[in-house]
């Protein structure tokens, strides 16, 4: 049975906006109230369900009633939360068959076009704004900052074949084995048939996420009993969709000879716990094969999956979807945006942030050989390397925070990375590294807030009467606290007519028609 699709949360940014900060304002008024009235927070929670109950939104993921408020009433909280109702959208496209290789691959026409109207957003927005160093006042357009970045699509898919080499040279120089993985999900997660489109009967609904919930179950049980087993293993998971939108994964994994079969058998046991027996079940469900080093390298195997799910480098044709690589891999992700699916993760291997931190400076502010040969490392983009010293050297790395007020969220502290403090077998004590020394803030360019302004300026309304308002004025505008129970006053009764239109249904037409022509 097809689910009907919910066109109502087919919302504009405009409509996303208002409803936005309708919802925040409407939470501002309901906190103003309760702390007034001093409310039992128990009472206030109840309130605040109902209304995300309403707007069929996940509530924020915060201990504290004041944490709880503060986000409530933020409304560009509320617009990345209204984002999140269009995996209901996509989830009824999938249903209605509008999401399959024979007629919008991955994700549908629809969320799309929605990806690159967001797209170009954040680019003008991006655009508009720059960085100002506030220790030496330098200015940066954001946009060059984030070109620079991992925020790049090149930039990242560099960096990541740079880690991939790395931790295959590192893994062949211990002697382990690299393997080829492919898991899938069952035929139940599965919306459309491989060949034809056409609708599986076996479908029972399951959205994308919570498809990939169920593979990160299976590895995280698999690996937990490897664990307790003492199997070690390392590498990276690649999460790509079927042409349905159901997630698979390409897993590069390294393992000693002697682990190998076990490990492999255990993982295809937990790959097939649930309904071994279906057709194609053991030929597809869990796929393994090793990578013979003398035939390639594992970063070949990997290469263009990486490629894939970044920006389609390198990649001409895509089987699954029957196009370019370049046009995959838009589809690809906007379709892990779409769902908030982790496309590439490492495991088995240190945090790459110590990796990161150190590659920021220039020189170490202690007289240590093992840190000095990891800053080397570091600053030659050796990711081999680094595993090495540190596995040599028995470096460990904690990356240090430091609070200030927070800027967003009253009465609440922030947290940004501030350094590092190595332990190190060559150091009497713990070595303090700053990394950040300077405080960066981010603000409108003056062109573009002059614009802006002006643009608000000219924006105001050229009759005191809205015809295009809409009919329900129900919590658009905050109740009048200056009367009993939030109701008019005597003296806002006796204000001139002039400062209160009349309702629209109360105008003739000849006050519309003398309204429009001025």
């Amino acid at each position: 049975m097809q689910a009907p699709l919910p066109t109502v949360l087919d919302q504009s940014e405009d409509e996303l906006g208002q409803a936005a900060e309708k919802a925040s304002a409407t939470v501002r008024r309901h906190a103003a109230r309760w702390q007034a009235l001093g409310t039992p927070e128990a009472t206030c929670r109840q309130v605040l369900q109902q209304l995300m109950r309403r707007h069929r939104i996940e509530p924020p993921n915060k201990r504290t009633m004041l944490e709880v408020l503060n986000r409530l009433k933020d409304a560009a909280w509320w617009r990345r939360a209204l984002r999140k109702r269009f995996r209901e959208l996509e989830h009824a496209a999938i249903h209605a068959g509008r999401v399959h290789r024979h007629a919008t691959p991955y994700v549908s026409e629809r969320a799309m076009r929605r990806a690159e109207r967001d797209r170009r957003r954040l680019s003008e927005l991006l655009a508009s704004m720059e960085a100002i160093n506030r220790s030496t006042g330098e200015v940066i357009a954001l946009d060059d900052l984030v070109e620079s970045s991992l925020a790049n699509p090149t930039n990242r898919r560099k960096a990541l074949m740079a880690r991939i080499k790395g931790t295959e040279q590192y893994a062949l120089s211990l002697g382990l084995e690299a393997w080829f993985l492919t898991l899938t999900c069952p035929s139940r997660m599965h919306a459309r048939q491989w060949i034809t489109g056409a609708a599986n009967p076996r479908y029972d609904g399951t959205d994308p996420r919570k498809a990939q919930a169920y593979l990160s179950r299976v590895w995280r049980n698999a690996g937990r009993k490897l664990a307790h087993a003492g199997v070690e293993l390392s590498g990276i998971r690649v999460v790509e969709p079927h042409h349905d939108g159901c997630p698979h994964w390409h897993v590069l994994v390294f393992i000693a000879p002697d682990d190998a079969p076990f490990a492999l058998q255990t993982l295809r046991a937990y790959a097939l716990a649930e309904s071994p027996n279906e057709p194609g079940a053991a030929s597809r469900r869990f796929k393994a094969k090793r990578i013979d080093p003398e035939q390639g390298s594992a970063v070949g195997y990997v290469a263009k999956y990486v490629s894939k799910n970044v920006d389609g480098t390198g990649v001409d044709h895509d089987d699954e979807s029957q196009a370019s690589g370049a046009d995959a891999s838009r589809r690809i992700v906007a379709w892990a945006r779409l769902w908030s699916i982790r496309q590439f993760q490492f495991f088995g291997l240190p945090a790459i942030t110590p990796t990161r931190e150190l590659h920021r400076l220039q020189s170490l502010p202690v007289e240590s050989p093992s840190l000095s040969a990891v800053l080397q490392a570091c600053q030659a983009n050796d990711y081999a390397a680094w595993l090495r010293e540190c596995a040599l050297h028995g470096l460990r790395f904690t990356v240090d925070h430091i609070e200030r007020p927070s800027s967003r969220y009253p009465e609440e502290v922030s947290q940004r990375i501030h350094g590092l403090t190595a332990h190190a077998p060559d150091l009497a004590e713990p070595a303090k590294l700053v990394t950040r020394e300077d405080l960066w803030c981010i603000q409108p360019k003056p062109k573009a807030a002059e614009e802006r302004d002006n643009a608000a300026a000219g924006a105001a309304p050229w009759t005191r009467f809205n015809n295009c308002a809409p009919v329900d004025f129900k919590g658009l505008f905050p109740p009048i606290d200056s009367g009993p129970e939030g109701f008019l006053s005597p003296s806002d009764l006796a204000a001139p007519p002039r400062r209160r239109p009349p309702p629209r249904t109360a105008m003739r037409r000849s006050e519309i028609r003398e309204g429009e022509a001025c």
